[in-house]
């Protein structure tokens, strides 16, 4: 996750107020000096936030970050990166969780693509689950993409053998492979399983790719709920 200036300036600002009000300056450089950052060997500063803040200027945003978070300092929080229809309907199920899996696929697009393929894997499945929840129906026992999205295709009346259009048949039976696939992608090549020495290296346009992918299926298949069931 990248900080913006402003939220930078307010994390690295907060960690200095609060180390000049609980630390003197050797506790202060012990402290920094755990996470790798170079002290100055000093007993005293003039101003121990001030010096906080030089110390902290230079250092990457993940290690702000996690400094902050061991000193329990609120971190910013990114709202969903999808769209407002996107976000709204999620709020509307209550599928907070959906919600936060889907930031961490944002939030790691660029830094971490194999964590943002597995994330964006997750809420996919998560959302399948939430189907079934919705229709008081069992998970599948095999609890991964392939049974979990046939078996929402199959409650919202999506399977393409269910319609006789052979243009929607192609559209639904596409958006069925590209989740298989992704499940695939997920188990084969990303960081939530194991890997032998075949593994494909997966870059920003891949993690994308399933990104955004997951995020239209996964809004087709609630807004069909939506539509189709709840509003009946």
């Amino acid at each position: 996750m990248a900080l913006k200036p402003n939220e930078r300036y307010n994390l690295i600002t907060s960690i200095a107020l609060k180390l000049q009000a609980e630390q003197n300056t050797t506790g202060i450089n012990i402290l920094l000096s755990g996470y790798g950052i170079a002290t100055e060997s000093v007993d005293i500063v003039p101003s121990k936030r001030a010096y906080v803040i030089d110390l902290l200027k230079s250092q990457p945003d993940k290690l702000i970050m996690q400094i902050a978070g061991d000193q329990e300092i609120e971190l910013p929080r990114k709202d969903i990166h999808s769209n407002d229809h996107f976000k709204r309907i999620l709020e509307t199920n209550q599928l907070h969780s959906v919600i936060d899996d889907f930031n961490r696929a944002f939030e790691n697009l660029e830094t971490d693509p194999e964590q943002a393929i597995a994330s964006a894997s997750s809420t996919l499945e998560s959302i399948c689950k939430a189907i079934c929840d919705f229709f008081k129906e069992e998970y599948p026992k095999a609890q991964h993409m392939q049974p979990l999205i046939a078996k929402a295709y199959k409650l919202l009346n999506l399977s393409p053998d269910q319609h006789a259009d052979e243009q929607i048949k192609k559209i639904l039976g596409g958006l069925n492979s590209v989740a298989t696939g992704i499940g695939t992608l997920r188990s084969k090549n990303s960081s939530a399983h194991g890997h032998g020495t075949k593994k494909v290296k997966l870059n920003v346009r891949h993690s994308r790719l399933v990104v955004n992918s997951c995020m239209t299926i996964g809004l087709f298949l609630l807004d069909t709920y939506y539509d189709n069931y709840l509003k009946n």
